[in-house]
C-alpha cells in the first residue's frame, strides 16, 4: 500500500497539534474549589479573639499531629526507622576537601560514625548520658556536624548550636549561659576560639573539625585547661567498640536554640525531641500523595546549622530512606552542587532564591526564545498550572531546569521570599515551591503554603497538623479580632510543636506562654476568607523592666 506525500504530511500536522494540545494544556493542577478554604475553623470565637484555624486533615475534636507512627517518637528513632529501608543505600553526599567532586556514605557506614563518635565522646569528656547536658556546635551544616547531632540524639545529650561562627561575644553568652563543658567547632573558628576560652571557663574539651590542629594551638588551649581532639580521630576510635545506645525520651530535650546572631539576653529555646518529631510529621502530612518523599528522594539544604528547619526537613528525608546533600557552602558554587548531586528536594532561604533568579535571568533572560517560553510559561501559570512537559520546556527552558540539576521537583523556602522569584521558579523552570513560616519557639513551622496555591498574595498558607493558630486583639495597633473583611491580631500558636520553654529563663517563659500552652508570638497577622494567614509586622513592645539574668532566676 502507497502512502503519498500529502498524507504523510497531514499525519504529521495531526501529530504535531495533538502533541501541542497536550503538552500545553491549560487544566489547572488543583480545582480552584478546593482552594477555597484551606483551614478548618471553628464555628464560635471568644471575645477578643478570631476563631481557631487548624489544618483540614486534623478537623477540631481530632488530636493534634504528634508523630508518624508508634514507632517514630524521637529524632532517635527517626534514623532508626529511615536507615532500615536501605541500609547500603546512599545516605550522605558531600564534597572532597574543597574539590570539585562528591563522595558518598551509606547508611550502614554512617551509622558507624554516629556510634563511633558518640562512644568517643562519653569515653573522652566523661559526659553522662540522659542528663540534658548542652553539647555547643560552631560550625556549618556538614556531614560532620550531621554525625554529632545523630551522636547526641543517640545518646541523649542536647545540641547547642551557635548561629554566627565569627562573633567572639555571643559565642561567650551562650557558652556561659548552657555552662557547656564540650563544644564541636570547626578548625576555621580556632582563632577566634582559642582567645575567648578563658572567658567561658566552664568549656574543658574541644573537638575540631578539620586535618589539623598545630601544636601551638593545643598549647595555647592548655592554657585554659582546654584539650583539642580532632572529630576524626573520634569517629575512628570509637567504632571499634561502640557503646549501646541511651535512648531520649520524647520529652527529653533535644536542642537549646538561640537563634540570634546578637548578644545581651540572648534567649536559649528548648525544643524536645517530641517539638521536632511534630514538626516532621505535620510538614509531611502536608505534601500531596505524589509529592510524598521517598527513599528516590534527595535533599540540598542550604539552611544553616542554628535553622529548626534544617532539623525537621533533614528528618522528613531520613524517615523516607532518602539521601542528603551537603553543599560547598559558598555562594557562588550553589548552581555547581546542585548540577554536581543532582538532588530532587531543595531547601534554601529567600535570599539565596532571589541569587539563584538574578544569575539565570543574566545568563538567559535576554534571548528572545527564553522571553517567549517563559511567557508561555508564565500564561500557564496563571491557569493554575506547573509543568515541565510543555512544549516550550523543550525548546526554550529546558537548560534553565537543568542548571539546578534537573531533577528538582520541590523547592521549599521560608517567609519571606519575594513573590516574583516564587513564580519564576515555578514558570521558568516548571518546580513546585512551598513557602512556609515558622517561628524557632515552634519548631520552625507554623504554616504552609498549599504546593498548588499559586496566586501572588502574601499568605503564609493554612496551619500545619501539628498545631492550630489564633488572633488576639491587639490594642497598640490597633488591630481587633472584629476587622472588616478580615479579623487582625497577635498571632498565637499551641500545639505539640511548642517549645518547653526559654533555657533558665521561667520569666519570659511565663511571658510567652500562658496557662493555656498559646504561644505568644509577638507578631501581627490577619486570617483570609479562604483560612490562611498573613504576616502584618511586629507587636510593639511596651515598656516593662528587662527580663533578669539567668544567675537572678
Amino acid at each position: 500500500m502507497e502512502v503519498d506525500a500529502l498524507t504523510i504530511v497531514l499525519t504529521i500536522a495531526i501529530a504535531v497539534v495533538l502533541g501541542y494540545i497536550k503538552f500545553n494544556k491549560s487544566e489547572p493542577d488543583v480545582h480552584p474549589l478546593l482552594l477555597q478554604q484551606q483551614a478548618s475553623v471553628t464555628p464560635i470565637r471568644c471575645e477578643g479573639e478570631s476563631a481557631i484555624h487548624r489544618s483540614k486533615s486534623v478537623p477540631h475534636g481530632s488530636p493534634l499531629s504528634k508523630q508518624p507512627s508508634e514507632k517514630v517518637k524521637t529524632l532517635y528513632d527517626v534514623w532508626q526507622v529511615g536507615s532500615a529501608i536501605n541500609p547500603t543505600g546512599r545516605a550522605l553526599m558531600y564534597m572532597i576537601q574543597n574539590q570539585f567532586g562528591y563522595t558518598d556514605t551509606t547508611y550502614e557506614q554512617l551509622d558507624r560514625k554516629i556510634a563511633g563518635f558518640g562512644t568517643s565522646l562519653i569515653k573522652e569528656t566523661g559526659l553522662k548520658p540522659k542528663t540534658e547536658t548542652p553539647i555547643g556546635l560552631l560550625t556549618q551544616y556538614t556531614q560532620e556536624s550531621f554525625v554529632a547531632q545523630q551522636a547526641f540524639y543517640r545518646y541523649s545529650f542536647v545540641t547547642v548550636p551557635i548561629h554566627d561562627l565569627r562573633n567572639k561575644d555571643l559565642l561567650i553568652d551562650i557558652a556561659n549561659q548552657t555552662k557547656m563543658k564540650v563544644l564541636v567547632a570547626t578548625h576555621k573558628v580556632l582563632p577566634l576560639l582559642l582567645p575567648a576560652l578563658k572567658e567561658c571557663p566552664s568549656i574543658k574539651t574541644v573537638i575540631v573539625i578539620g586535618i589539623y590542629i598545630s601544636e601551638q594551638q593545643k598549647a595555647e588551649a592548655a592554657q585554659h585547661n582546654v584539650k583539642l581532639l580532632k572529630f576524626a580521630d573520634m569517629e575512628y576510635q570509637g567504632a571499634s567498640n561502640p557503646l549501646p545506645a541511651v535512648k531520649p525520651d520524647p520529652e527529653d530535650l533535644a536542642m537549646i536554640n538561640y537563634n540570634t546572631k546578637s548578644t545581651s539576653l540572648s534567649k536559649g529555646v528548648m525544643l524536645t525531641h517530641a517539638n521536632l518529631v511534630a514538626a516532621m510529621t505535620a510538614f509531611n502530612l502536608s505534601l500531596p500523595g505524589p509529592r510524598k518523599f521517598t527513599n528516590k528522594d534527595r535533599l540540598l539544604s542550604h539552611f544553616s546549622i542554628g535553622d529548626v528547619i534544617a532539623v525537621w526537613m533533614t528528618g522528613a528525608i531520613i524517615l523516607a530512606g532518602g539521601s542528603i546533600v551537603f553543599p560547598s557552602g559558598l555562594m557562588k558554587n550553589v548552581l555547581h552542587d546542585s548540577q554536581a548531586t543532582t538532588p530532587t528536594v531543595f531547601a534554601s532561604t529567600p535570599v539565596i532564591l532571589e541569587k539563584i533568579q538574578e544569575a539565570l535571568q543574566l545568563t538567559y533572560g535576554q534571548g528572545s526564545m527564553f522571553r517567549q517560553a517563559y511567557a508561555s510559561k508564565l500564561a500557564l501559570l496563571r491557569n493554575n498550572r506547573v509543568t515541565t512537559t510543555s512544549l516550550w520546556d523543550f525548546i526554550g527552558l529546558g537548560e534553565v531546569r537543568s542548571r539546578l540539576g534537573g531533577k528538582v521537583k520541590l523547592i521549599v523556602t521560608t517567609n519571606p521570599t519575594k513573590a516574583d522569584t516564587i513564580e519564576y521558579i515555578r514558570a521558568a523552570m516548571g518546580i513546585h515551591v512551598i513557602s512556609t513560616y515558622g517561628r524557632t519557639e515552634t519548631s520552625g513551622i507554623v504554616t504552609s503554603r498549599n504546593m498548588y496555591d499559586y496566586s501572588n498574595t502574601p499568605q503564609l498558607g493554612a496551619p500545619v497538623g501539628c498545631n492550630e493558630v489564633k488572633l488576639i486583639d491587639d490594642e497598640e495597633s490597633g488591630y481587633s479580632c472584629s476587622d472588616e473583611p478580615n479579623p487582625r491580631g497577635e498571632i498565637l500558636i499551641r500545639g505539640p510543636n511548642v517549645m518547653k520553654g526559654y533555657f533558665k529563663k521561667p520569666n519570659a517563659t511565663s511571658a510567652a506562654l500562658d496557662q493555656d500552652g498559646w504561644f505568644h508570638s509577638g507578631e501581627l497577622g490577619s486570617f483570609h476568607a479562604n483560612g490562611t494567614l498573613e504576616l502584618l509586622g511586629k507587636k510593639k513592645k511596651k515598656k516593662t523592666a528587662k527580663d533578669s539574668s539567668p544567675g537572678q532566676e
